[in-house]
């Protein structure tokens, strides 16, 4: 059984649009990439994939970070490496199921500084959104609120000064730029 790459971050990295990523002073290679977001809207369990809309007020656009070089130490930092204040950033609205057309047709880009390092549609993700949502109700209780990111087509390598987006066809466009405090 194949199981999607799962942790669960702290309040305290989430950021929202326009706030500063930290690069933080343990890590000398910090990644960024773009995901399509998925809020919960009510609480449930064991929710089948057919049924899996009918739990989700939304979506929005996700920048998640990963200290790469603390990650690549040991598989087992991978909470570790993605719970640094500021590593979780969202926003900057929510789009309602009902205000996309094809959710498996969205394309989800990273950006940084202006030009598209990495792009590609959902539908080409290794775990589809349904999957995710039904897979996550099995292990735990979902809650109101709680956001489930459906992946990535590339991290990129961030440093001082550079501009991330997360940019998803038809939604609003998420910037956050970024700060290494080692500087």
């Amino acid at each position: 059984t194949l199981y999607p790459a799962s942790f669960m971050k702290p309040d305290t990295t989430i950021i929202g649009h326009q706030d500063v990523v930290n690069i933080p002073l343990q890590s000398e290679k910090t990644t960024g990439e773009a995901e399509l977001g998925i809020i919960i809207g009510r609480k449930c369990k064991n929710v089948p994939r057919k049924d899996w809309l009918a739990v989700v007020t939304g979506f929005t656009c996700i920048i998640d970070i990963t200290a790469e070089d603390i990650l690549r130490q040991n598989p087992r930092y991978l909470t570790l490496a993605k719970s640094f204040d500021t590593f979780f950033s969202l926003g900057p609205h929510l789009v309602t199921p009902d205000e996309i057309e094809d959710i498996a047709q969205l394309k989800v880009a990273t950006v940084i500084n202006g030009q598209r390092h990495a792009e590609n549609v959902v539908s080409n993700m290794t775990f589809p959104p349904d999957y995710l949502v039904a897979f996550n109700s099995e292990v735990m209780t979902l809650l109101p609120g709680d956001i489930i990111s459906t992946g990535t087509p590339r991290a990129v390598q961030l440093k001082d000064g550079d501009v991330i987006e997360c940019q998803i066809s038809g939604f609003p466009y998420l910037k956050n730029p970024v700060h290494d405090l080692k500087r």
